[in-house]
């Protein structure tokens, strides 16, 4: 074989090489669910102080059934996490989707829904997180420690402009589930998987 016809051997050699790549490239790309890229944006709290008074209600409701000498403690570790953040930012960086809630500790974790041990920087608690698409198209985040589990559901509404978050929090401290929402306003979208 000449020099010439082995160039052009490699030449196509490489060209199938490239191909190949590539298609594996596109595969791992699409291996994030495509309806997560509808929740990619940055979102502002607009729910107002009614949702945060309705938040004070739920917290009461269920601290109310906990003997008087913790429901003061009980009432102010519910209450300080779950107060909405002014802004919401929802973003993917390869295939780890990250949740960041300006003035909370932000939180990427695989939008597989794979499993990762996050820890809390400030409190130092530990806890299981997924984060991805449910069998209903809705994005989710769950939290599961030693004691409690949380999960946050994502809702689009008013054709992806409206946010809202819906929180459930059990534990085994505390005598009911706390459940509680928060309403956001898309104020710019970043879609791009």
């Amino acid at each position: 074989m000449t020099s010439g016809r082995w160039l052009l051997l490699w030449l196509f050699l490489l060209a199938v090489m490239t191909r190949a790549t590539d298609a594996r490239g596109d595969q791992q790309a699409t291996s994030v669910d495509p309806r997560l890229q509808d929740y990619l944006g940055t979102y502002r709290y607009v729910g107002g102080e009614a949702e945060v008074e309705a938040l004070d209600a739920a917290i009461d409701e269920v601290v109310s059934q906990m003997s008087f000498l913790v429901r003061g403690i009980a009432r102010h570790r519910l209450r300080e996490p779950n107060l909405p953040s002014k802004k919401v930012i929802i973003s993917l960086e390869n295939e780890d989707l990250q949740i960041d809630r300006p003035g909370q500790p932000e939180v990427s974790a695989p939008a597989s829904g794979k499993p990762i041990t996050w820890s809390n920087p400030e409190e130092g608690d530990v806890f299981e997180v997924r984060q991805g698409i449910d069998e209903d198209g809705v994005l989710y985040q769950r939290f599961k420690g030693d004691r409690s589990v949380s999960r946050n559901d994502f809702v689009l509404g008013d054709g992806g402009k409206r946010l809202t978050i819906r929180t459930r929090i059990e534990s085994d401290r505390l005598p009911a589930p706390l459940r509680f929402e928060m309403s956001y306003q898309r104020v710019d979208s970043s879609k791009s998987l």
